[in-house]
């Protein structure tokens, strides 16, 4: 996930003197007919559900947040300043721009212990502790293995066996060392992190902390569409207690939907290939790779984790597309998370999804052609 260049912060004190009016303004997208990622505008029984809708551009994505409108008072204020969260973690978590926390880390770390942010710190930790109960399918130090593939600068290739072999020296967790003063550095030189698979789910569980603050109870927030948070429920007559709903985009067929999902007090994360992939001798290469074994990731098209955060839902959606749904079956069991992993059917563009974690109420199939299979 690439970063952009960070927009000015509003906070607090700004509007209290009234300085982020304007910035309020742009940030508002409409109070409206709405939904945010379902199709329809309105609810099951034909009646419109209004929602506040604030959206802002960050870590190369759109942060959107959806509230009931005229629930809360302070709705746009709180909406606002959690968005003014999101683009301050950036600035500590992104690897393209050199002042960084994480940036630092990556020049520094090779040669010395290196002092971090208490965020990335956290996030690193995290992040260890998922490599360690995922076996090695998620890990945030394969930026060797992306490169190596092309997919960093697009420039594609089918590296021979020597080459990935060579990278997977350059790749693992185990190389990164957390010492117990909170400094971290690398014991493989050529280590190199990145929290793209983790970090939007962070930011929004810091959006979720400031809205507990802030007595907000009821709302959706999703950060590029694959990282989402729903808490409480969407304002309807005859569904006020199953949540948000949500639309899952059919893999083979990205304009269509595979399902509706309806999510409450749960995170979720989808990991897919639909958008970066190529083609070589009629081979198709997906760009989730498999940091054990340096190969893209086969069979799977796309998984979806759900969690009670939304940093563990982004960063077990890449796991458990690495892992498929066998052994994210073997996870789930022994920690409390479920997933909804796509794979292809028999027939062309026919799907099966496997399931862990949600009630029947839970997901309703679009596609006529999918056959569910639940796991215990």
């Amino acid at each position: 996930m690439n970063y952009q260049m960070p927009k000015p912060t509003s906070h607090r004190r700004d509007f209290l003197q009234g300085k982020a009016l304007q910035r309020s303004a742009a940030d508002v997208k409409s109070i409206n007919q709405i939904n945010s990622m379902p199709e329809n505008d309105a609810t099951s029984s034909g009646t419109p559900s209004y929602l506040l809708h604030i959206s802002r551009k960050a870590m190369a994505c759109n942060f959107q947040i959806f509230l009931n409108a005229g629930e809360h008072e302070l709705a746009t204020e709180a909406a606002v300043e959690a968005l003014d969260i999101v683009e301050e973690i950036e600035d500590i978590l992104s690897i393209y721009r050199i002042h960084t926390s994480a940036a630092q880390l990556n020049q520094l770390g090779k040669a010395q212990a290196v002092h971090v942010d208490a965020i990335l710190l956290q996030l690193l930790k995290q992040s260890k502790e998922l490599w360690r109960r995922t076996n090695g399918a998620f890990d945030i130090t394969s930026t060797a293995l992306s490169k190596l593939w092309g997919f960093h600068q697009k420039e594609h290739r089918v590296p021979a066996m020597t080459e990935i072999q060579e990278s997977l020296k350059q790749v693992g967790s185990q190389h990164l060392i957390i010492h117990d003063d909170g400094s971290v550095q690398f014991a493989q030189p050529e280590l190199q992190i990145n929290l793209g698979s983790i970090g939007k789910g962070y930011a929004l569980d810091r959006c979720h902390q400031h809205f507990v603050a802030n007595n907000l109870t009821n709302y959706l927030i999703h950060g590029g569409l694959s990282s989402v948070l729903a808490k409480g429920h969407r304002q309807s007559e005859t569904t006020q207690d199953s949540g948000w709903q949500i639309g899952l985009r059919h893999p083979l067929i990205p304009e269509k939907y595979l399902a509706h999902l309806w999510l409450k007090n749960m995170a979720a994360g989808t990991s897919g290939d639909a958008n970066q992939f190529f083609y070589h001798q009629g081979v198709r290469y997906g760009h989730v790779l498999d940091p054990r074994t340096g190969y893209p990731v086969e069979k799977v098209l796309s998984a979806t984790a759900f969690s009670s955060t939304a940093a563990e839902a982004d960063a077990l959606a890449t796991a458990f597309y690495v892992m498929g749904p066998e052994q994210s079956a073997e996870y789930c069991q022994q920690y409390d998370s479920g997933f909804l992993i796509v794979e292809q059917g028999k027939q062309n563009r026919a799907t099966r999804l496997h399931v862990m974690g949600l009630a029947d109420n839970q997901i309703e199939l679009i596609d006529p052609s999918a056959k569910l299979i639940f796991y215990d």
